[in-house]
């Protein structure tokens, strides 16, 4: 096995950005599909129809004629039909509940697979990237229990409508060249009557499956959350930052004031992008370090990475908040030369607007002072 059957041009450059990628091989949603493919690949078994009428012929119909002669209740018959079918339905539940949780469990291993410079982590074990049957087999394994094979394509929905076209479809049963109708349309009626009753059983099976793995997150779900959660706020930083641009750039006199309001809302708006970007930096650094993956992942490559990302609106906006200072600064310089050399005593509406300007002064300093300090 070679590198480019596992490892996909995305992963690649998140690697090389990152140092590090966790790609969702199997999904949630994949695991309970797995649940109707086992259902449809039981119902679409060649001696299926076979079995089932065999059983109800030697067991239940003579079983519900002798209890028919002692109760003498011409629905005896009918009511083991149903019996018949609750139990061919439970043994099949069983079977199928048992195969969930297997795979529950195999899919807890495997759900997110971490991709690091070194190599690919997969069951507490790790991979490297060079040729390895190990690795090939254990992913033959997987292939064959999900229909997934690592970095490609799912064939789970393509064999679970291959299954359904073939209940659907008038499929020829070679019997003295007559089409078995009757074998496929109890396939069909047993298939529609197993979802219906399954249904209710199987969406309470997959709430507390949904929640256990809601609660107890895999370390791979948590890395991956919280790098995600770092992106889309340093993402923030730099959407907050075109807004200041653009509400900056239309600076004028009249309305510094009203503009002074808006650049104090995105301005909070901005500071909390920083604290959470910080907070969930040492909440990442935290889960790193006290995982198995402390020693596969290059925390200091991550860390400039982030510092990279971060740092850059934080410039961008100190530029831009310096830029906007000078020009209040030189409306206030002009403002006093004007007072120095007005010879009007009373100067009410210039002097409240010095006033203003100052504060706006005072406020960008405080500004640039913070985003300063919050530089990495």
């Amino acid at each position: 096995m070679h590198t480019k059957y596992y490892l996909n041009q995305e992963i690649k450059e998140e690697i090389e950005k990152k140092g590090f990628s966790i790609y969702n091989y199997i999904s949630l949603k994949e695991l309970l599909f797995t649940v109707n493919k086992d259902f449809l690949s039981i119902v679409n078994h060649q001696y299926f129809t076979i079995i089932y009428l065999l059983l109800m012929m030697t067991i239940m119909f003579p079983l519900s004629f002798v209890v028919m002669l002692q109760i003498k209740n011409p629905f005896t018959i009918l009511i083991s039909i149903l019996v018949y079918a609750v139990f061919i339905y439970s043994l099949i539940y069983v079977y199928l509940i048992y195969k969930l949780l297997f795979r529950t469990y195999k899919f807890s291993k495997i759900t997110n697979i971490l991709y690091t410079k070194k190599g690919l982590i997969i069951d507490n074990k790790i991979f490297h990237y060079e040729e390895d049957s190990k690795l090939k087999n254990l992913l033959l394994d997987y292939e064959k229990l999900f229909d997934e094979y690592l970095s490609k394509p799912s064939k789970l929905s393509e064999n679970i409508n291959i299954f359904k076209k073939n209940i659907s479809d008038n499929i020829t049963k070679d019997s003295e060249g007559k089409k078995d109708y009757f074998s496929y349309g109890l396939i069909f009626i047993f298939y529609y009557l197993g979802i219906i009753l399954g249904f209710f059983f199987f969406f309470i099976f997959f709430f507390f499956i949904s929640l256990y793995f809601k609660i107890n997150k895999s370390v791979e779900l948590k890395i991956k959350d919280n790098m995600t959660i770092i992106d889309n706020k340093i993402k923030k930083l730099d959407e907050i930052y075109h807004l200041l641009n653009n509400q900056i750039s239309t600076f004028k006199d009249g309305e510094i004031s009203n503009l002074s309001k808006k650049i104090d809302k995105n301005m909070n708006k901005f500071y909390e992008n920083i604290n959470t970007v910080l907070t969930q930096k040492n909440l990442l650094t935290k889960i790193i370090e006290q995982s198995i993956y402390k020693d596969f992942i290059d925390f200091e490559y991550l860390a400039f990475y982030i510092k990279t990302q971060f740092n850059k609106p934080l410039t961008d906006v100190i530029k831009l908040m310096s830029d906007y200072k000078s020009k209040v600064d030189n409306q206030i310089n002009e403002i006093e030369n004007y007072l120095k050399n007005s010879n009007e005593k009373e100067n009410y509406q210039v002097e409240q607007k010095l006033i203003n300007l100052q504060t706006i002064q005072k406020n960008i300093s405080i500004y640039l002072n913070k985003l300063k300090m919050s530089l990495q």
